[in-house]
């Protein structure tokens, strides 16, 4: 019987996967099998995943690129295993995670377990955890009240939305849910917040399992006026789907204002640029708290100047 079917969906990552893929087969005392599923890669991502040679390993190909959300739900329709957990094919797995977090599963009856993550530099600085253990703990077991405060952080920082969640298979069926496919930023976030409104238990398991390559040289994805109002329309449809309690819906007010701020912030910066006074206006007029957001960058160059000034 499998117990977790480990699900890859892989763009372009041929220096990683090798790394993903081993991770997850050197499982320790869980029995499971890895579906990868490929988005058109256009490097060597297929050719390195077939090198390995071992029966858990499952490959598939897209025949055109639908971004992560198709890939994973192609993966889950081929899952046989008990659990369904998530890895990025340029993350990996601690030897232990798996076990470690099917042991929290079991013992809270939960449908959902979650961990910490383990940010992992390329540039050589020192890997650290994302989250706070005192934090994690205080947010056991996670509700979507939790989950929406945790993702309030649309212009830096970080957010729970990053999680990577082992999920009953059983729940998932039971309730029909699977990654939107029209969407390509917050996938995990919509997912795991369905699941949480559709009832779904979720134990937080605060020792980092997950481990998340922040790549060198690379920045933090920067918000575009489309993005956010993308991330406004899935919001739109979760909410005419489920309804909310009382601390959801207060939860879910304030994303919605500082989406609306990130939105005007993100407007008022295609505007600078372009020295378009009235786009300006209009922009501040919008959410005049969006302002504060100019700050943002400034910030993030002193930070990388300390940084290099420590490591001088």
């Amino acid at each position: 019987m499998v117990e977790v079917s480990v699900i890859i969906a892989t763009y372009n990552v041929e220096n990683y996967i090798r790394r993903a893929i081993e991770s997850a087969l050197s499982q320790d005392g869980v029995n499971l099998e890895v579906i990868m599923v490929d988005d058109c890669s256009t490097d060597q991502t297929v050719a390195i995943a077939s090198s390995i040679a071992d029966p858990r390993l499952r490959i598939f190909r897209q025949t055109r690129n639908g971004g992560p959300s198709v890939s994973r739900n192609t993966a889950i329709a081929q899952a046989q295993g008990q659990w369904i957990a998530i890895l990025d094919g340029d993350d990996a797995f601690a030897p232990d995670r798996l076990k470690t977090l099917l042991a929290g599963a079991h013992f809270a009856s939960a449908d959902i377990v979650v961990d910490n993550i383990l940010n992992v530099y390329e540039d050589g600085r020192p890997s650290a955890p994302m989250f706070a253990d005192r934090m994690l703990r205080a947010l056991d077991p996670l509700t979507l009240a939790k989950f929406i405060n945790g993702n309030q952080s649309f212009l830096g920082g970080t957010a729970l939305g990053y999680l990577k969640p082992v999920l009953s298979r059983a729940f998932l069926q039971t309730h029909h849910l699977s990654y939107d496919p029209d969407i390509r930023i917050g996938e995990d976030y919509l997912l795991l917040a369905s699941a949480l409104a559709c009832g779904a238990h979720c134990s937080v398991i605060a020792n980092p399992g997950y481990f998340y390559t922040v790549r060198k040289g690379s920045i933090s994805h920067r918000l575009t006026p489309a993005d956010v109002e993308r991330i406004q329309r899935q919001d739109e449809k979760f909410l005419s789907r489920y309804p909310l309690d009382a601390d959801a819906t207060q939860a879910q007010q304030l994303r919605t204002r500082h989406i609306r701020e990130a939105l005007a912030f993100t407007l008022l910066l295609d505007a600078l640029r372009k020295k378009d006074v009235r786009a300006v206006v209009t922009a501040t007029l919008m959410a005049p708290l969006a302002l504060r957001y100019l700050w943002l960058p400034i910030r993030s160059r002193l930070l990388r100047l300390c940084d290099r000034i420590k490591r001088s």
